[in-house]
């Protein structure tokens, strides 16, 4: 009862505040530009700077901290544009409706309009330490209260609730408290049913039709007024991590994460594809191993290379490679071949060389390029086996 207690001091001393819209407050039109602001911010700041007002130091005090919450808020981006589509209820939030519940099982109901009055009562707490009016205490109790509220709401409901973590205390670590507390509450999802917003009791509807469409208005109304209750918490949430001095931010945009995980996505697919390729090439013999063996076979390696020679058949006229007698035969009675042929001929003839073979066959590789001095030097050697009779032509 104790943090319940001193949570609702918390909202009912918040609500009972007078309620100056920022703007007024730093004397700026609503559409003001952030330069606009900060120009107004200033000069007010030194207007109203307690040390410049020593007759009402306590009154000076209590503006000043009041243009400096404003100006927080609405120099913010974020915060700025929130307070801008809330600012209505953020001004009128004492006025609670009276068809809202304040309380069940005993455990008082926190609303949308409270949590409005707790952003402009935590813009005030300038004392950052445990103390129930201090930025820790004041944060503890009412994230506190609101755990025993989903807790009761689950219950009714069957529906599991989270285990939130704790705020904590001023001198909890970031790592063990202060990190799972904003990863969990930046996420804040209510389990109460808000039935109390419904707009129309079902029992009045004369026929289906028309309880069809009271259900439909009430499903919006509880949908409506769940979906605010989030949006004031998550803010509410994140208002308060910017003023915790425990919250280490994280400096990277997301422009700037998305691109550090685009790289590394990057460098790990090439390191993939690198280590594929050296799966999938064929294992190389380190030349020390070669070496090694050669002196061990000796001979006798070279003796198994010749049984396992490849016959390689050659057209030297047209200085072609064959893989068989057949393709030979084919390209020998071919009319670019006999064309080519007659051309080497004759001019052999007119150099006074013998007659030559139209194709000559060669079974060592090393010697298939050769081309001129080759044919030259084995011309009577062919012309000899075209004059044999032994020898089909």
């Amino acid at each position: 009862m104790g943090a319940q207690q001193s949570a609702t001091d918390n909202i009912d001393d918040a609500a009972a505040e007078m309620k100056t819209c920022y703007y007024e407050v730093i004397g700026v039109e609503w559409d003001a530009t952030d330069l606009e602001i900060r120009k107004a911010y200033r000069r007010k700041a030194l207007e109203l700077h307690p040390d410049r007002n020593l007759d009402d130091v306590h009154e000076a005090t209590k503006r000043f901290a009041e243009i400096q919450a404003a100006y927080e808020i609405l120099s913010d981006p974020q915060e700025r544009a929130w307070y801008d589509s809330h600012r209505g209820a953020i001004l009128t939030g004492n006025e609670v409706d009276s068809t809202e519940p304040t309380s069940f099982r005993n455990i008082r109901l926190t609303s949308t309009e409270e949590i409005f009055n707790l952003i402009r009562k935590f813009s005030h707490a300038k004392n950052f330490n445990d103390e129930s009016t201090g930025f820790f205490g004041m944060a503890r109790e009412v994230f506190e209260h609101l755990v025993i509220e989903e807790e009761a709401a689950a219950e009714i409901t069957d529906a599991g609730c989270l285990q939130y973590p704790t705020f904590g205390f001023s001198c909890d670590e970031y790592d063990t408290v202060v990190k799972p507390f904003y990863a969990s509450w930046s996420g804040f999802s209510t389990r109460k049913s808000f039935s109390w917003k419904e707009k129309y009791r079902l029992s009045d509807a004369p026929d289906r039709r028309v309880r069809r469409v009271m259900e439909k208005e009430n499903k919006r109304c509880r949908e409506d007024a769940i979906r605010q209750f989030n949006e004031a918490v998550r803010f509410f949430t994140a208002f308060v991590r910017r003023r915790d001095p425990r919250y280490v931010p994280n400096l990277q945009t997301h422009a700037e994460r998305q691109e550090s995980l685009r790289s590394a996505a990057a460098s790990q697919a090439v390191r993939s594809r690198t280590a594929n390729q050296q799966k999938t090439e064929p294992y190389q013999q380190p030349d020390w191993t070669l070496a090694q063996e050669d002196d061990e076979q000796g001979d006798d390696f070279s003796d198994i290379e010749e049984e396992f020679e490849v016959e390689i058949l050659k057209c030297n006229v047209c200085n072609k490679l064959f893989k068989s007698i057949k393709q030979l035969q084919v390209h020998e009675r071919s009319k670019k071949h006999k064309k080519v042929f007659q051309q080497l001929r004759s001019n052999m003839r007119r150099e006074g060389v013998g007659s030559v073979s139209s194709s000559f066959s060669r079974q060592d590789l090393g010697h298939t390029e050769t081309t001129a001095p080759y044919l030259t030097e084995h011309v009577s050697l062919w012309s000899d086996i075209e004059q044999d009779p032994r020898i089909d032509q």
